[in-house]
This record gives structure tokens, C-alpha cells and sequence, in this order.
């Protein structure tokens, strides 16, 4: 195999690993400290050997660098292994407490407990829990998938609100039997409310309709009155002045 090829098969199985690590919602496990967000290396490392997941992987832990000052870090090379294909990845943490400060000649249980917080975050970098230390609520994978079940409930919701709204154009009864033909999860998705305001909004439409009819009869009949007088005026008109209606006047 040419080196070319293998960089590509190689590139192809990171990307595996991390579009598979990437993608599991690690937000029940994480654990708060003192405002930080902490992830058991235990259950992180069962993750990892799961066997849907990268069981041949490994870790290798180097030897622990002084300063100075007395303070110390630590650093270990995490290689995660799938038959033929695997790849490593390095990480280092200093020597901290819970106040994550610096400490000064740590003794064993101290390096022990930070060389599984750096074997953590080695982790992290091959896309398990990556998305806490970028300060985000969720995967982007399951962010893509929430935002596509919200287009998709309030493209529902819209439609639902649409019907409504048609079948009550046709009437209150109508809508009443729009409504009883809906499934009881159909009728949540509306709510209440806005059946309520639906109603209303019919009812206001039927009262100005039948406002409107009612100022057109009693217009009809005021027209009518007045040109009953009219009439009457020129019948009598006509009485004392013998002259026939002038063809322009139309009753």
C-alpha cells in the first residue's frame, strides 16, 4: 500500500471514530464541581471499550515532568485501535486540586487521580463529550436533529391551525366537527386557547355580518319609507297641478 493511500484509509477511520464518539449525549453522566463540568473516566473508558465502539484501544502513560517550583504534570498518548486501523493522540494536565490550582510535590494518590482526568480528556479529543469543553448544551448531531423535530412540530402545529381556521370559516358547527374528529394529541398540539380565540374570532365575524344586514334592512325599509312620502308628495302634487310626472322621475 502506497504512503498516500494509507494517510487516506487512516483519515477515513478518524473520522469514523469521532463522527461515532462525537454524536453520544454525555449530559446524564456529567458531574458539577464547583461550577466545572467533570465526566467519570470510568464510564468514558467503558464508552470507548464498548463493543460497538473501540474495545482493542489503549494507553500508554509517560513519566510525570517536575517543575521547579515543586508543581508537576503529567501526560499519557491514548491510541484508539480497530483491527488494522488505529491512531494516537496525546494529552497532558498539571497537577491540580479542586479548586483546580497548582500543586506542589503531589504524592501518589494526587498523580493517580489526575493521570484519569488527562486519560478523560484524552478522550474528548477523539469526540467523546468534545462538545462540553466547547461549551455546548448538546452534540451537534443531536442539535441537527432537535432543530429538524421542532421545524417539523411547528410545521404540524401550522397545518393543524389551518384546518381549524377553514373549517370554521364555514361556521361554528362546523368547526365543532373539525374538532371532535381530531385525536386528543391533534387537540393538545392546537391547545385550548387557541381554539377559544378561533371561536371568537368567528363569533365577532358573525355579529358585525349580522350588524351589517341589519343596517342594510333597516336602510332597505327607511328608502322604501322615503319613497312612499315622495310618491304620495307628487300623487298629491299632481292632485291640485293636473300635469303628468315628468318621465325623468323614476319610482
Amino acid at each position: 500500500m502506497s504512503e498516500i493511500q494509507h494517510t487516506e484509509k487512516e483519515k477515513s477511520f478518524q473520522q469514523q471514530v469521532w463522527e461515532t464518539l462525537s454524536t453520544i449525549n454525555v449530559n446524564e453522566k456529567i458531574e458539577k464541581k464547583n461550577g466545572l463540568s467533570y465526566l467519570s473516566w470510568a464510564w468514558a473508558w467503558g464508552v470507548l471499550m464498548a463493543q460497538a465502539h473501540y474495545p482493542e484501544s489503549y494507553y500508554t502513560i509517560d513519566t510525570v515532568s517536575y517543575n521547579n517550583d515543586g508543581s508537576a504534570m503529567v501526560s499519557l498518548t491514548l491510541t484508539v485501535k480497530q483491527g488494522d486501523n488505529e491512531f494516537p493522540r496525546k494529552m497532558w494536565l498539571p497537577m491540580m486540586d479542586y479548586r483546580n490550582q497548582a500543586i506542589s510535590n503531589p504524592n501518589a494518590v494526587d498523580i493517580n487521580k489526575i493521570l484519569m482526568r488527562c486519560l478523560t480528556k484524552a478522550i474528548s479529543m477523539f469526540g467523546l463529550w468534545f462538545y462540553i469543553y466547547a461549551g455546548e448544551d448538546l452534540p451537534e448531531q443531536e442539535k441537527i436533529i432537535i432543530q429538524k423535530e421542532i421545524a417539523q412540530q411547528k410545521e404540524r402545529y401550522d397545518q393543524l391551525i389551518r384546518d381549524l381556521k377553514t373549517a370554521a370559516k364555514s361556521g361554528v358547527e362546523s368547526m365543532k366537527m373539525h374538532w371532535q374528529q381530531l385525536t386528543p394529541e391533534e387537540t393538545d398540539i392546537i391547545g385550548e386557547e387557541n381554539k377559544m380565540a378561533i371561536y371568537r374570532h368567528i363569533a365577532m365575524k358573525n355579529e358585525a355580518h349580522h350588524e351589517a344586514e341589519n343596517e342594510r334592512v333597516v336602510s332597505g325599509k327607511t328608502g322604501e319609507s322615503h319613497r312612499q312620502q315622495f310618491t304620495q308628495g307628487l300623487i298629491k302634487w299632481q292632485g291640485n297641478n293636473p300635469t303628468k310626472l315628468p318621465h325623468a322621475v323614476s319610482l
